[in-house]
């Protein structure tokens, strides 16, 4: 008894652990369902009926709950753990599924090794248990089921019970996974029943979905959304996802699964529609990405034009506005912020970049309208947007030249919160075209010490140099915006930005001026500083490479004044060497020609009229007076000299205080040869270009050039005299100032005077004055540098006659009164060209009034002297026949008619080390006899040169460019 007992026990203990292992594993041997099933038992059984007889499974399908209620249904996330669990035993052959069960519980019929039916084995009544699952009471099954495993051994559960328990056991742990927040009790879930996580629960997909994306897991979220696109139903559910998937993944995984869905997926009508909007925000969304001024956000609009205006999307059209704007296309700008307002009325953004554009077609009347509209007034961006109006038109006034009203408007921005850094430029430009250089300096530099930034740099220096500021301040600690922070090496660099901008407005200055050598050496200066080389360059408009370079040149000149032979007629052929070289801004050089001079013959008593009938018939035979008269024609006046010259000059600039460089130039030479021998010559100069044109004074001592008697002199030898007798050889002392002043930016006005003093080698001194005066208006003819024409008056005059040839005059022009009045036409090519050609062309009325002189001013020469005491007159002396010589006249005369001057010089570059060069001049004046001069040369330079400049011309046929001579 006590041993049935025993066993009876273990047989209970044995039940039990079959019923335990069989629920545990059942969750491994079900799988997951579609859809909630709810199982209820109908008809009841009598006791001890067996499962099969006495009762029926039906299994009814629950609808699947919507897309938005899986999505935000929420459930308490709680992980329970019971040490009873399942304790029903699995069924020997699992079912497909559960929720198909459509049998109660099957009878219990064994079958015997011979083929007889073994009786039914005992049965429980299982409603209680399907009413524990349906209302998931799964702790109290558990405890029902071991307690019927004890009451009844040969009791086991149906296979729809262990299987609807094992659903639902597995529901509970999907459930737990989803709300306990553990990213990996979830990945975890999901391997073991990936079925339970697709197409057919999509509602855990997102929940899933969002516990990775709240986790910080997001690369776990694209395989989950891989197994619903591109084949999952309904299409809803897909478009869905992918929206969900917008916000959730990387832009590249996004765009990965939309464009599988695009190529793979079928989709009806309205989730077409959802998936083409989904692809349009993504474009836009990629659009907005894009910098507004990139050629891709170009592309891009010119493609999502069409669907913007289809969609009416407001937001769209006005990032289409500002991206228009940005790429300076201010009309389709205005039309898609026009639009972007009809579509959403009373929009900021769009408001503010419509005003922006009305900003840029100047419509400030406009621009200001929107600004002040209801929606915008407590705006912070539209005070900005209105003081940048405010300075737009600022701007805009300055551009007109009215900086009075410019400057209002910059105050007015500066009111509406603009930074005053960023009006400090234009103002600091205002104020210098109003002149108050000393506050605009203050402006620049109130911008500039915050950055360095050149264009403060360019517009401090440019403040500096009007106020002929040449050293660059060095207070800096003491400016008004942040300079206090500055370190030495800012202050240096700031400094030596400033001064690299003085020395390019020095280069510039220097160019205009035509002094082109030190324009190099400024300009080099500058380019040795810290400055924006591109900026520095600019200021110089022409490659002045080779400006410097040292040159050996070559050429001929000819000239030719007519008149009379052995008077006013001179030829002259003279060759010449040149050589030039320059070092540190000062030039030097060098030059030898040699003069042929012919100026032909004439006789004593051609120069001297009524010099021959001095003696009467009555006085002399006829025999004494043809010897007088032979003696009179025998000396022969004139002829021809050959001399050679050598000339040296140095010039250079020097620099006082703070007052614009002076120029100064110094010029040494000589001529050998007869007949007056050794000459020596000076030229001095000095000169300053200032803002309003230039000035400059010359002094020196100059041979006077009009004849071969003021030039070099004439013997006179008669054929009973014991010698020769020599005179001329002119030298004038001259000193004169000249300037230039621009009055109007077209207009200039030039004058000069001069005064002389003439002495020569027996000839009578002499002494005149000059003065021109002369205006020009440039008419800026395209390819000229300048093309001007203005009235011109020049007046000369002197206190003798001298241009006669007989002893003692000097022969060369000078009028008592010679005044000329006329219209100049002045002209020059371009600078810095591979070519330059230079005319002045003047013509007008001159009056002219040269005085009636004494033939002999200082007496007779000593041999003339002695050939008139040889002559035999029984009614006057030797010494009255001398006297009666010396108050010959010399006849003067009134000219007056039409002048003109013609001259035209032109230079060519053969190569980068060669030029050629030409000169010819023609001057016609009455009372003065015609003159006609050319000249050629060819100019080698030492290093390659880039361009022709207008000190490469030839100024007159005594110099190829520098004015070593007189002019005169």
């Amino acid at each position: 008894m006590r041993r049935n007992r025993r066993k009876s026990r273990v047989a209970r203990r044995t039940g039990q652990y079959a019923v335990w292992g069989c629920l545990a594993l059942s969750q491994w041997a079900w799988g997951a369902q579609d859809n909630l099933v709810g199982i209820e038992r109908h008809g009841a059984a009598p006791a001890g009926a067996s499962a099969s007889s006495t009762a029926t499974t039906q299994a009814t399908q629950q609808p699947q709950r919507s897309l938005e209620r899986a999505a935000n249904a929420a459930a308490p996330a709680s992980i329970v753990q019971t040490e009873q669990r399942n304790l029903l035993p699995a069924p020997a052959s699992a079912p497909a599924s559960a929720t198909r069960a459509t049998a109660g519980n099957e009878a219990a019929s064994a079958v015997t090794a011979g083929g007889t039916n073994a009786p039914a084995a005992p049965s429980a009544d299982e409603r209680p248990l399907w009413r524990l699952l349906h209302e998931k009471r799964l702790a109290e099954f558990d405890r029902r089921v071991a307690a019927l495993a004890r009451d009844v051994p040969s009791w086991k559960p149906s296979r729809s019970l262990v299987g609807e328990r094992a659903r639902l056991q597995q529901e509970a742990d999907i459930a737990a996974a989803l709300n306990g927040g553990e990213p990996g009790a979830l990945r975890l879930m999901i391997a073991r029943a990936p079925d339970e996580f697709g197409c057919a629960h999509i509602d855990r997909v997102w929940k899933a979905a969002d516990l990775f994306a709240r986790t910080g897991h997001a690369d776990e979220i694209a395989p989950l959304y891989r197994t619903v696109i591109p084949n999952c139903k309904p299409d809803a559910n897909r478009i869905a996802t992918l929206y969900r998937a917008e916000q959730t993944l990387p832009a590249a995984q996004a765009d990965a699964l939309i464009e599988l869905e695009a190529a793979q997926g079928q989709r009806d009508g309205d989730n077409e529609a959802a998936f083409r909007r989904l692809r349009y925000q993504r474009a836009v969304a990629k659009l907005g990405a894009e910098a507004p001024d990139s050629a891709g956000s170009a592309q891009q609009l010119a493609a999502l034009a069409p669907s913007i205006r289809a969609y009416r999307d407001g937001p769209a059209a006005t990032l289409a506005g500002w991206i228009a704007l940005g790429q300076h296309r201010v009309a389709e700008a205005d039309d898609w912020l026009t639009r972007a307002l009809v579509y959403t009325p009373d929009d900021v953004d769009a408001t503010l970049g419509l005003a922006q554009t009305r900003i840029e077609v100047r419509a400030y009347d406009s621009a200001q309208a929107l600004l002040e509209q209801p929606a915008l007034r407590a705006e912070p961006r539209a005070h900005r947007a209105r003081a940048q109006l405010a300075l737009a038109q600022a701007n805009a006034a300055y551009g007109q030249h009215h900086y009075r009203e410019s400057l209002q408007w910059l105050d007015r921005a500066t009111s509406e919160g603009l930074p005053a850094a960023q009006s400090a430029a234009l103002h600091g430009w205002a104020l210098y075209a109003m002149g108050k250089y000393a506050q605009a300096a203050a402006a620049f530099r109130t911008r500039y010490e915050q950055d360095h930034d050149d264009d403060m740099a360019e517009g401090l220096a440019l403040a500096l140099h009007a106020m002929k500021e040449r050293k660059v301040p060095r207070d800096w600690d003491d400016a008004p915006a942040g300079s206090a922070n500055m370190g030495p090496a800012a202050k240096a660099d700031g400094e030596g930005r400033v001064a690299a901008y003085l020395d390019a407005l020095d280069a510039q200055q220097l160019y205009y001026s035509k002094q082109f050598v030190a324009s190099q050496a400024a300009l080099r200066d500058a380019l040795a500083g810290p400055a924006d080389e591109q900026r520095i360059t600019r200021y110089v408009p022409a490659d002045l490479t080779g400006i410097d370079a040292a040159s050996v040149a070559g050429g001929i000149t000819w000239a030719d004044h007519v008149g009379t032979s052995g008077q006013g007629r001179l030829d002259t052929i003279a060759p010449e060497l040149r050589s030039e070289w320059i070092r540190n801004g000062a030039q030097y050089e060098l030059r030898y020609r040699q003069l042929f001079l012919s100026a032909g013959t004439t006789s004593l008593d051609q120069t001297v009229p009524g010099l021959p009938d001095l003696f009467g018939s009555d006085r002399l035979s006829v025999s004494e007076l043809a010897d007088w008269k032979r003696a009179m024609r025998m000396p022969l006046l004139g002829g021809s000299a050959r001399a050679e010259e050598l000339q040296g000059m140095v010039s250079d600039t020097l620099r006082i205080g703070t007052l614009p460089q002076f120029g100064w130039r110094l010029s040494l030479g000589a001529t050998q040869g007869g007949p007056s021998g050794f000459q020596p010559n000076t030229l001095a100069s000095i000169g300053q270009e200032t803002a309003w044109g230039m000035w400059s004074a010359y002094m020196g001592v100059t041979p006077v050039r009009d004849s071969l008697l003021s030039w070099r002199g004439m013997p006179l030898t008669l054929p009973d005299a014991d010698g020769t007798d020599r005179w001329g050889a002119v030298r004038r002392a001259a000193g004169g100032t000249k300037f230039r002043w621009q009055f109007a930016p077209r207009w200039t006005i030039s004058a000069a005077a001069e005064a002389q003093w003439l002495t020569g080698m027996n000839v009578v001194g002499n002494n005149g004055v000059s003065a021109d005066l002369s205006s020009g208006y440039d008419f800026r003819v395209p390819g000229f540098d300048y093309f001007s024409t203005g009235p011109a008056v020049h007046y000369l005059s002197y206190r003798r006659n001298e241009n006669f040839y007989s002893w003692g005059q000097g022969g060369y022009y000078s009028p008592q009164s010679s005044i000329s009045t006329g219209l100049a036409l002045q002209w020059l090519s371009n600078e810095g060209r591979r070519w330059q050609w230079q005319g002045n062309l003047e013509a007008g009325w001159n009056n002219t009034v040269q005085h009636t002189e004494r033939c002999f001013p200082l007496g007779l020469p000593s041999s003339l002297a002695d050939e008139i005491a040889g002559i035999s007159d029984p009614d006057h002396s030797a010494a009255e026949n001398q006297a009666r010589a010396a108050t010959l006249s010399c006849a003067g005369s009134h000219d007056h008619g039409i002048y003109t001057h013609a001259q035209v010089s032109a230079v060519v570059k053969l190569s980068p080390l060669l030029q050629a060069g030409v000169l010819a001049d023609v001057n016609v004046t009455p009372g003065r006899d015609k003159q006609f001069a050319a000249l050629a040369f060819v100019r080698y330079f030492l290093a390659p040169r880039a361009a022709v400049f207008s000190r490469d011309l030839p100024r007159n046929t005594r110099d190829f460019y520098m004015q070593l001579d007189d002019n005169h």
